[in-house]
């Protein structure tokens, strides 16, 4: 995703914000009201795909339907319905007790995956950095979901791997940087990418286009910011120049999705780069957050992301091709990250 949890944008009435405030005294059925309408405002005016949508119809048939249930959280599952609907596989609905999305999504079976792969992320993966063979830098990142992050939590975020970065530089001669987005399933692309300055250094990121293909505007980092049209997303404090020329390999793979996506959009572009591995989810939509009635948000297609070329592809297609050839119990081993070496060691 684009910067989904990296802004909020709120769109609060006066009104709103007396029925806010008196919402523990509203019935069930005046909630849901409250709550669709809202809803729809916020995808009617923003919605990528929202011209193609008729609105007149879908919207008394959802709130019909969701009107129906007996507590308003059931209302909200009523969302994945309509999500299916217009076509947004890329929209969320959070709530306090859950999240809610569409179900045209890619699906990923068992076969799809390795099995060295399923055991990683069966114990829920942490960010990761460190030397493999003593001169090549291993940074992992999975997915890093903050929904409710503060600037000062997201900045922290990122500078954790600025400096984890910074610091196998210091006490290691590292001749190159393998980036693992395996198992990185989306959330905060602002802090991967903030995080990442040093590899990245002072460019465009993403470019984001309208649903006419044309470029509206652009993310990118400047001295450890990263910004969207000149709004600071994210930052980290800088000890170093960026070091740009180094080379660095990316392993995507069939779990690297939304977030994780924009990690390899930011990057494509870069001199001495290889992406390696598997074809990624395919989430290459930009979405943001909105807040919505009764502690819910939502996360709304506003784009498509583009690396630097303003060309949008659907998802990340590797130069080198690996498929099922994971091994993150020794990674010596792991046929991704030999292939990663041998680009380094070509450099």
């Amino acid at each position: 995703m684009r910067k989904l949890f990296l802004a909020v944008m709120i769109s609060v009435s006066i009104l709103f914000s007396k029925v806010y405030g008196q919402q523990k005294v509203m019935s069930v059925q005046d909630s849901i009201n409250v709550f669709y309408d809202q809803f729809f405002e916020e995808l009617e005016a923003n919605y990528l795909y929202r011209k193609n949508v008729n609105w007149s119809q879908i919207k008394p048939y959802v709130k019909k339907e969701a009107l129906k249930s007996g507590t308003f959280e059931k209302s909200l599952k009523i969302s994945s319905k309509l999500f299916d609907t217009i076509r947004g596989d890329h929209l969320l609905l959070f709530s306090e007790k859950g999240m809610y999305q569409s179900n045209l999504k890619r699906k990923i079976v068992q076969e799809d995956l390795h099995k060295s792969l399923l055991i990683a992320y069966s114990e829920e993966p942490k960010f990761e950095a460190k030397v493999i063979n003593d001169h090549y830098g291993y940074v992992f990142i999975p997915g890093m979901l903050l929904l409710n992050a503060t600037e000062k939590e997201l900045n922290e975020r990122a500078q954790k791997i600025y400096d984890a970065i910074l610091e196998l530089n210091k006490t290691k001669k590292i001749k190159g940087w393998i980036i693992d987005l395996r198992l990185n399933i989306g959330g905060n692309s602002n802090v991967m990418l903030a995080g990442l300055y040093h590899l990245i250094g002072d460019n465009t990121v993403s470019l984001y286009l309208d649903a006419d293909k044309n470029v509206k505007n652009r993310s990118g980092l400047h001295n450890g910011i990263y910004y969207e049209d000149q709004k600071i997303q994210a930052r980290v404090k800088t000890i170093a120049k960026p070091n740009t020329e180094i080379p660095v390999a990316l392993i995507t793979g069939v779990m690297t999705a939304s977030a994780g996506e924009f990690v390899a959009l930011g990057f494509r572009g870069r001199k001495k780069l290889i992406i390696i591995g598997e074809e990624s989810f395919g989430l290459t939509t930009a979405n943001d957050l909105f807040e919505l009635p009764f502690k819910t948000k939502a996360a709304i297609t506003l784009s498509y992301a583009t690396d630097r070329s303003a060309v949008f592809t659907n998802n990340i297609e590797p130069q080198i091709e690996i498929v099922k050839e994971a091994n993150f119990q020794d990674l010596e081993k792991d046929k991704n990250i030999i292939e990663a070496i041998k680009f380094i060691d070509s450099k």
